[in-house]
């Protein structure tokens, strides 16, 4: 059987993968990526459809591609001839985001403090439109991720101008191009928006109605279990409020009922968040606590877990039921994305990684 072009998973849903779990942050670096471990996914995982992928977009792989209109044709010519499926890319990350110390810098530079974030995120989208030129298959738009705000306490008003001249942005290029671009906000604990009610509040407050076709929000699993939402409510509640979904990060965070070692030196962030006995929340830390609070009765951490069973306590009983309820409450063309970035640190052997990514593509479709 010939490779069809449409890759949705069970339900008609999009499933893919974030490549961002792979710790390449140049163009050069990509390459083999893209040939080596990516191919051998796709075959495995994707061997009759094209495989959506996310492509983290780096700023030296958007400033490679924004210089050299030949680098970009190769790109997306690789990716069309390889099989893979440009549905969206991740802008969040700046820096070198694998092997040495990352934390607070994956926010760098910040909305507030330059207009740095506003035209790398600009760059990003017009990098995105060129790679996705010419491929219109069954997608309503394309969207590029970035942070929703700076690290508290750095105010809404503060990110707001920044933010709004990237939709404008992204209102001008998809009207040149006939197709639709999306800033997709994320929300992640620490943020100037971090819960589901917050982004709400943002764009009532700041986002006109012109710009809420360009602006939307990406919104991922771990990031919101964290928070201790309950996923689906969340998205019925930026539904109801007239938000786009752009894409879902499909991640799994920890969960513990006692503060334990727990990849304490990792190079990421460890936000850690603690309810009482009545599910209240009472306890935040942006990292890995020094000392165990009093008070807490359940923990969640951010750590990008697999997403699939293992002897690590988790939050993937509620990925399981987000996934199993997702279909009525979000479109078809919405991506979901996995995203366990953290795999270089929690299983350093290529070969295992490629395993694992598979086996993660297999439970989440199995669950749909």
């Amino acid at each position: 059987m010939s490779e069809t072009s449409p890759s949705h998973g069970a339900a008609g849903l999009i499933v893919g993968y974030a490549l961002n779990a792979f710790p390449c942050h140049t163009l050069e670096e990509l390459w083999p990526v893209l040939r080596g471990p990516v191919a051998l996914i796709k075959n495995r995982a994707f061997p009759r459809e094209r495989f959506p992928i996310e492509l983290r977009f780096s700023k030296p792989l958007v400033t490679a591609l924004q210089q050299d209109e030949r680098a970009c044709e190769r790109l997306r010519d690789e990716l069309l001839t390889g099989g893979l499926w440009l549905v969206t890319a991740n802008a969040f990350v700046l820096p070198r985001f694998h092997g040495e110390r990352v934390k607070e810098r994956v926010y760098l530079p910040a909305w507030h403090e330059s207009s740095a974030r506003r035209d790398f995120t600009c760059a990003s989208l017009d990098v995105l439109a060129r790679l996705t030129e010419g491929d219109h298959h069954t997608l309503d738009f394309w969207s590029v991720s970035v942070p929703f705000g700076a690290l508290k306490p750095v105010s809404m008003s503060a990110i707001a101008p920044n933010i709004l001249a990237c939709g404008e942005h992204a209102r001008r290029l998809s009207e040149r191009s006939g197709r639709r671009f999306i800033v997709a906000l994320e929300p992640e604990p620490g943020l100037t928006v971090e819960t589901t009610a917050e982004a709400v509040e943002f764009f009532e407050n700041h986002v006109p109605t012109a710009l809420r076709p360009y602006l939307g929000v990406n919104f991922d699993l771990g990031h919101q279990l964290v928070e201790f939402e309950e996923p689906i409510e969340s998205v019925r509640q930026l539904s109801r409020a007239g938000i786009v979904v752009a894409k879902v990060h499909v991640s799994n965070a920890a969960e513990l009922s006692q503060l334990a070692p727990f990849y304490r030196d990792s190079i990421y962030f460890h936000q850690t968040t603690g309810v009482d006995e009545r599910g209240r929340r009472v306890f935040f830390s942006l990292d890995w606590p020094d000392t165990k609070p009093t008070g807490v009765a359940r923990y969640r951490v951010h750590y990008h877990l697999p997403v699939f069973p293992s002897t690590l306590p988790s939050t993937l009983s509620a990925v399981e039921q987000f996934l199993r309820d997702v279909r009525p409450v979000l479109p078809a063309t919405v991506p979901l994305i996995i995203e366990t970035y953290t795999w270089p640190q929690q299983e350093p052997q290529p070969d295992q990684i490629v395993e694992n990514i598979c086996r993660e593509l297999e439970w989440v479709r199995s669950k749909i």
